[in-house]
């Protein structure tokens, strides 16, 4: 599932501590799982042999961690907008993602500092529980200077 791309540039000096970003639904497919092992050159079969993920003590097939960063850089990188340079990104995968569920990306706003943006960013199952915790740091462009 492709989530709809943020098309709209924000302004650093439009916004303000506690403003929230846009929700984005993630969902890995098994065979997207596979194909991004394959594309990674990772052979551990806990990504794509579901009894071989069993065995090992998962519930199923996991989402890989570094597949669910490259969403989490990329919800940063589609709300910065094309003015918009992430200057830090930074995450925990705290617990497993499993494939064909929606998995929600959601963040605010904890700091504004001139054109310096800090948000708080996750990764949430349909729970609620948070798997990945993050911190990014954006550049946006200033209204009066665009």
């Amino acid at each position: 599932m492709n989530p709809p791309a943020i098309t709209a540039q924000p302004f650093a000096d439009e916004l303000t501590a506690g403003d929230t970003l846009p929700t984005v639904v993630r969902n890995a497919s098994r065979v997207q799982l596979f194909l991004y092992s394959a594309a990674t050159w990772n052979p551990h079969r806990i990504h794509y042999d579901t009894d071989y993920a069993r065995f090992e003590g998962h519930a199923d097939v996991i989402v890989h961690g570094p597949l669910q960063g490259a969403w989490l850089s990329q919800y940063v990188t589609d709300w910065a907008g094309p003015a918009g340079r992430i200057e830090a990104l930074r995450w925990q995968n705290r617990a497993s993602a499993l494939p064909e569920r929606n998995y929600e990306f959601r963040g605010r706003i904890t700091a504004v500092d001139g054109d310096r943006v800090t948000l708080e960013v996750w990764e949430q199952d349909p729970d609620g529980t948070v798997l990945m915790p993050g911190e990014a740091v954006v550049r946006l462009p200033l209204r009066g200077r665009a």
